[in-house]
This record gives C-alpha cells, structure tokens and sequence, in this order.
C-alpha cells in the first residue's frame, strides 16, 4: 500500500511538473508565426527594397505607409491615395514550390490596384521589430522578387 501511495504522489508530480506555460511544446514555426504576426502589427511600414530579377524597383514603393491591421486588413497610404488589401501569416505545410514547413507571408491586393505587384505569397526570410524580409514562393525557373518592408 504505501509504494501505491508513493507511486501516485510521484504520477501526480510528474504531471504538475509537465504541465508548464512556457511554450517550449510548440513547433519552431507556430511561434515563428505568432512573432511576425506580433512585430508587423506593431506601427507603420514603408517597403525599402524591392526587386524583381536583380532589378531594383523599390521607387514605386517609396511614398507609400503600410499598416498591418489586426483583422487581416492592410492600408497602404500615400499623399495622391489610400488602398486597401488583406494580409495573413501562416504555416506552410510544404507545397508544389516550397517542400518546408516554413512560415509564409501573404499579401493580396485587387489585380487593377496600383499595388497589385506585391500580391503574392511570400516565404519569411528574416523578421525583425525594425525589418522584415520576404521572398517569393514559386518555381525555381520563375521570376525572383524580394521584398522588405521597414519600420516608419
């Protein structure tokens, strides 16, 4: 009887011990996806750096303001407009183009809007509070695009 007792007190321990808060269960990618989503609805962003095919074309970007909005609207304000698309973080499982499980990064805005080239799904290359580095997700033999978008 009394090793019963000790085995249920050391049973009951164990699942004390286990059930902790710190997150450290969770896959690399969830939290990876909580943090972009945490730093890119954090303030004001303008694109700093966009490329297509070597091609520097960041200018076209340049008197915009990017607002990532909780409710997975974007605002993209400028002195002659204000456009609205939508936005997601999520994981991506692998694909047809990307075989990782990697964090993605979608932007969406109509085909006819003026910011429709940043319509895309992106891999995340880098995150930061101040800068966030996304790539495009496609075929090997497609256009390459990079993007980064920093903290106003």
């Amino acid at each position: 009887m009394k090793r019963l007792k000790f085995l249920l007190v050391l049973f009951c321990l164990s699942l004390f011990i286990s059930c902790d808060k710190d997150n450290d269960d969770l896959d690399k990618p969830v939290l990876e996806a909580r943090e972009l989503n945490r730093i890119i609805m954090d303030g004001e962003w303008r694109v700093s750096e966009f490329e297509i095919d070597g091609s520097d074309e960041t200018a076209r970007f340049e008197d915009y303001t990017f607002v990532f909005e909780t409710n997975n609207n974007l605002s993209a304000n400028s002195s002659l407009d204000n456009l609205v698309g939508s936005w997601r973080v999520n994981i991506d499982s692998g694909g047809e183009f990307d075989s990782f499980d990697d964090v993605d990064f979608h932007i969406f805005f109509e085909p006819s809007a003026k910011l429709a080239e940043l319509s895309h799904n992106y891999n995340v290359i880098s995150a930061t509070d101040k800068l966030v580095n996304l790539e495009l997700e496609g075929p090997q033999d497609g256009p390459s695009l990079f993007v980064s978008f920093s903290k106003n």
